[in-house]
């Protein structure tokens, strides 16, 4: 039975990404019989789960995939695009009857995005899915939905009780369903990572360093989070700040993923933590200067240009 330094958890989808400036200045809101002129449009595979599965596997870190696609031309391609990034695809299943996940993306460069998601053969576990054949070092669960966020708690208390390390980027499902017992997942996670309105979504409306305090007596490893200029982590004793990285921006899917997936990568190659959070901000960096989640992503070794970290006890 193989063990991998990491196994993620998490969507996979087809990302098809239409650029537009019309898009925005109409808001939306076309009138019937309109033609919309696109000026680029392109067509990857994406997922939060497969997206943090590509960045582990380019830092030469032995790497597998837990989830399900559909029985159909976009299930294949991710299948194809794991197989390209030398992901294992053993907890991989390709469901009959079921549709791969689709994003449209309606992008404007660096202004930002809109997401038209479907959702619907990674709202299911893989057909062999058995914790007890998971071995592996660490465990990233990026957004899961439907019975993959009921499975969330389950997988992580296997990992504790089997001494793996995990990542838990939640999503709004796996949130609805566990915040009101954060307190008791918190000393079972070794970094959580959410945005500004996972955040919100978590504590409420408050200080960051306020909800700091909050979880210091129950946070064993790491929380970091962000949105817009910067972001914030804490590590039970010390407030690690920075700005995010400027860069060429082409698109920016897939930015959360990268910076998550780059700073465990860091964690997991015993980097402290603001040099992991370095290789986080500079993975978002290089992921978003290229259309696609995967397509601009760091490799092992890859130099990259650092962030200013200003770090503080609490």
């Amino acid at each position: 039975m193989n063990k991998y330094d990491v196994i993620t958890f998490g969507s996979a989808s087809e990302d098809i990404f239409i650029f537009s400036k019309e898009f925005f200045d109409k808001k939306f809101c076309f009138p019937l019989g309109d033609k919309i002129e696109v000026e680029k449009l392109v067509i990857r595979t994406g997922g939060g789960g497969t997206n943090a599965a590509a960045t582990f596997a380019l830092q030469d870190l032995k790497t597998a995939f837990c989830g399900s696609v559909g029985k159909d031309y976009a299930g294949f391609s991710v299948l194809l695009d794991l197989r390209r990034y030398k992901i294992s695809t053993e907890f991989l299943s390709s469901l009959a009857g079921k549709t791969t996940n689709h994003s449209v993306i309606l992008s404007k460069k660096e202004k930002g995005k809109v997401i038209l998601a479907y959702r619907d053969a990674s709202n299911y576990v893989p057909k062999n899915f058995n914790l007890n054949k998971l071995r592996a070092d660490w465990f990233y669960l990026a957004p899961l939905s439907g019975e993959g966020a009921r499975k969330t708690k389950q997988i992580i208390d296997f990992a504790y009780k089997n001494k793996i390390r995990v990542a838990f980027n939640p999503g709004k499902e796996q949130i609805e369903l566990d915040k009101k017992d954060i307190t008791k997942i918190l000393p079972k996670i070794d970094v959580l990572l959410t945005n500004k309105k996972e955040t919100e979504l978590i504590f409420g409306r408050q200080k960051i360093e306020d909800i700091f305090r909050q979880i210091k007596p129950y946070l064993k490893g790491l929380f970091v989070t962000g949105g817009g200029p910067g972001l914030m982590a804490f590590d039970g004793r010390f407030v690690y700040k920075g700005e995010a990285l400027r860069s060429k921006i082409a698109d920016l899917t897939g930015a959360g993923d990268a910076f998550g997936s780059g700073l465990v990568t860091g964690l997991i190659k015993k980097m402290g933590v603001g040099e992991a959070i370095q290789l986080g901000s500079a993975n978002t960096a290089a992921c978003v200067s290229q259309w696609g989640a995967k397509n601009g992503l760091l490799k092992a070794g890859q130099k990259y240009r650092k962030i200013k970290i200003e770090k503080y006890e609490l």
